[in-house]
């Protein structure tokens, strides 16, 4: 016990320096969040920018580019990037929505810095992540336009914007019927979207449903018969943290949600992280999978931990300056309280 209150004692001789330091800290990290708040996002319009770069890079003949989704701020995402920059036939790249875990500075910021990296121009599209609470403005100020469409070679592309999981609105749809017939003059029509039409693990008479698909089921099947209408080659989407390769009623459709956010689901021939290579010649279309390697853990409680993990390591890296600030002002709460018990215990000890 002597030791002890010899420890106190010496502790709190030598406590000034200690909680200015803690005041110095908690003042710095303060300061560094309010000034990097006013600081606004350089990068701007980036779509439109990474459509010039695309024209530029492109010189006629195959095209060649990498569909992917559904990174959400995941340290995977960087993997992904780096096999991305390895594939030496890519011209470009196009991701399919949800970006960030939610929309806010620090999380586009880790995005960009991602993105950055990335060694060919990448277009993009909005998932419902990146406008959650129904804020796109940092998503529109970043990328521009939520919806768009451009031609290349013998190919036409339109992304498409149904962030909102529900539909794509009378004015979406009465551009996309314009874009769709003038699609008509090209070999191949390429649709791009982050929430698909239909869930492909719901079957007909199973009641058990996932419905991780457009909410409004009379704007899905709307779209779809626009899209057989206007021969689409093939509809990508994402949303689904899996791969699906399948045919409805002859449209084809490409799920890839697998660009570093949680797997969901434990079937290898679905549940892995990966991208789409897609090329289009004169003689077809043709698509491969690129798997990353990395598999959902067997296992619930695995499974489970490895999701904890992985926001872990995503929050940690983008908010790591308010949880140090957090831990600065909770060690000099405990300064506060172990001088409170210090001082009542020599109260005591004098009476």
């Amino acid at each position: 016990m002597g030791k002890v209150t010899h420890l106190a004692v010496s502790y709190f001789r030598r406590r000034t320096y200690f909680r200015l330091a803690l005041i110095v800290l908690v003042l710095f990290f303060w300061g560094y969040i309010e000034i990097g708040d006013l600081i606004p996002i350089k990068e701007h319009d980036l779509n439109q920018h990474a459509l010039d770069a695309v024209n530029v890079r492109y010189h006629g003949g195959p095209i060649t580019f990498a569909f992917l989704g559904d990174s959400k701020n995941s340290p995977v995402f960087q993997q992904i990037v780096s096999k991305l920059n390895k594939d030496a036939s890519l011209q470009f790249a196009i991701i399919g929505g949800d970006l960030v875990l939610f929309p806010d500075r620090e999380t586009f910021a880790s995005f960009l810095d991602q993105r950055r990296n990335l060694e060919i121009p990448s277009l993009t599209l909005p998932g419902n992540h990146d406008v959650a609470f129904d804020d796109m403005s940092l998503y529109y100020h970043i990328f521009g336009r939520m919806y768009y469409a451009f031609a290349l070679g013998n190919t036409k592309f339109i992304l498409l914007d149904n962030s909102n999981e529900t539909d794509f609105g009378d004015e979406q749809e009465a551009w996309l019927k314009k874009e769709l017939k003038d699609g008509m003059h090209y070999q191949y029509r390429f649709v791009f979207m982050h929430v698909p039409l239909w869930d492909p693990r719901d079957k007909p008479g199973v009641l058990i449903r996932y419905a991780h698909s457009l909410k409004d089921p009379d704007a899905a099947r709307r779209m779809e018969e626009l899209f057989l209408k206007y021969k689409v080659t093939i509809l990508f989407a994402g949303h689904i943290h899996a791969y699906y390769d399948v045919t409805t009623r002859g449209l084809h459709t490409i799920i890839s949600g697998g660009a570093g956010a949680e797997l969901v689901g434990k079937d290898p021939d679905h549940t892995f992280y990966h991208y789409v290579r897609v090329k289009a010649t004169d003689q077809g279309v043709k698509t491969k999978l690129v798997k990353l390697g990395k598999a959902v853990p067997s296992g619930r409680f695995k499974g489970y931990l490895s999701i904890a993990g992985l926001y872990y390591r995503a929050l940690g890296r983008i908010y790591i300056k308010y949880i140090l600030m957090f831990i600065f002002i909770v060690a000099l709460a405990l300064d506060g309280l172990l001088e409170y018990y210090y001082r009542r215990r020599q109260r005591k000890d004098r009476e």
